[in-house]
């Protein structure tokens, strides 16, 4: 055998040579490496019921909309403000504390 690879469909894992890993992928293996995550994923051989078409279609339009340059500037001058309050309440702190050199 020549190099061998990981193909996993369902529970079933198998160990085959690299030159077969095409025709498993049309089979609808997905190729996995020694800690069972997917390198690459099939290519047939499977097929999706509408419901779950369709649950994906609706999380892919939810994601679609979200506008994530204006989450992100919102976020960003959140964590401005905070970072300022901790300044802020840092320097309070240093001014409450008496000066462990003073005698």
């Amino acid at each position: 055998m020549g190099n061998v690879v990981k193909v996993r469909k369902g529970n079933r894992i198998l160990d085959i040579d690299e030159g077969r890993l095409l025709a498993h992928l049309q089979q609808g293996y997905d190729q996995i490496d020694s800690e069972g995550k997917v390198v690459k994923r099939a290519t047939g051989g499977r097929s999706l019921s509408l419901a779950e078409h369709n649950a994906v279609v609706d999380e892919l339009e939810k994601l679609k909309s979200v506008d994530l340059a204006k989450e992100n500037e919102d976020l960003t001058k959140e964590n401005k403000a905070l970072k300022a309050k901790v300044t802020k309440l840092e320097k309070e702190l240093e001014m409450k504390q008496p000066d462990p050199n003073a005698k």
